[in-house]
């Protein structure tokens, strides 16, 4: 499947932004796909001891297939920086007593 620009310029976008939450992202690996009338994207989010994997499915664009896999990508992000804040957290209380 050829992949327009506009996806491409999308997808290196939104990805820049995900390294607002504190990981060093080292590689993103991107799969589309249709089948028919059904879009695919699964994107693969290599960072500093974290790999993650998002998969959606959308049947009318290409576009927001991707918009919706990088959400649920940037929502594993959050929960995983929220553990390490928590974590961080119960050992300091931890020390201090």
């Amino acid at each position: 499947m050829e992949v327009p620009p506009l996806a491409e310029k999308m997808l290196r976008t939104k990805v820049d932004k995900l390294e607002r939450f504190g990981h060093k992202i080292t590689s993103v690996h991107a799969i589309f796909g249709r089948e028919k009338y059904l879009f695919t994207a699964e994107l693969t989010l290599s960072a500093k001891g974290v790999s993650l994997v998002s998969r959606a499915k959308h049947k009318s664009d290409l576009l927001t297939c991707i918009e919706e896999a990088i959400d649920k990508l940037e929502t594993q992000l959050k929960r995983k920086e929220d553990k390490q804040v928590e974590l961080l957290r119960r050992r300091t209380l931890h020390r201090s007593a």
